[in-house]
């Protein structure tokens, strides 16, 4: 069983070995090797491996008396070094992991009409992002034929994935035909509206007439990974 000390020890990164060896200096004062081993009952080679260790730690130090090496403790200052540098070292990381999260920029941009709609759609290109559409309702494909069939075929050479749910309601005729398009349903119930969601980005969409499409686009990563996860519950469980 181990020893409080043994426990310290073990959580400022001590092997095991090292641990067992430095509790015997302690408890023996200056001593053989021989002494160590038999204390221990760990074999020679662990032994003086444990005892190099506790060396190069600053932790022991080897005296040659008649021309026997002996060894003893010295301090557990290199310890309380050893720990303030790998407190500094997590503080900095903590402060560093701060800084980056403050950093994340979260935009805002509005969109509308055939000119929104051609700028939205370029930038989904760009990303490069696989595609994830809540609420589909095929009218990108119905008011912007032009359009969409030419980004189509750009997204399908980026390999960018297209997944759609669909609303029951929509018909089979406004959905499908359109070149590697992955769609389900579900009931939108569940989820009224329509969402894009790519990358760091969602959208949210609202098709009325192919003059007067408004498209919110949100850049903001957790809000965007928190709607691809009700995504993914949604489309576990659609048929």
């Amino acid at each position: 069983m181990m020893t409080m000390l043994g426990i310290y020890l073990a959580k400022l990164g001590l092997p095991k070995n090292t641990t067992k060896v430095f509790e015997s200096l302690l408890l023996l004062g200056e001593t053989k090797a021989s002494d160590i081993i038999k204390k221990t009952g760990l074999h020679r080679h662990l032994v003086y491996e444990a005892l190099k260790d506790l060396e190069a730690r600053g932790l022991a130090k080897r005296l040659v008396r008649n021309d026997v090496a002996h060894f003893r403790i010295l301090s557990a200052d290199p310890l309380i070094k050893e720990a303030e540098d790998r407190y500094a070292a997590a503080t900095e990381i903590a402060r560093l992991l701060r800084e980056k999260k403050e950093k994340i920029e979260s935009t805002v941009t509005f969109f509308e009409g055939v000119e929104g709609v051609n700028a939205f759609t370029e930038l989904v290109l760009a990303q490069g992002q696989d595609l994830d559409v809540l609420g589909g309702n095929a009218r990108f494909r119905q008011f912007y034929s032009e359009i969409f069939d030419h980004w189509n075929d750009r997204r399908i050479e980026k390999k960018i994935r297209f997944r759609v749910l669909a609303p029951n309601e929509v018909t089979d005729a406004h959905l499908y035909g359109a070149a590697e398009v992955i769609i389900r349903r579900y009931d939108a119930r569940l989820f009224p509206g329509v969402v894009w969601i790519f990358g760091d980005y969602l959208a949210h969409i609202v098709w009325k007439t192919k003059q007067n499409t408004e498209i919110i686009l949100i850049k903001q990563p957790d809000l965007a990974e928190q709607h691809r996860e009700l995504f993914s519950a949604l489309w576990k469980v659609a048929k």
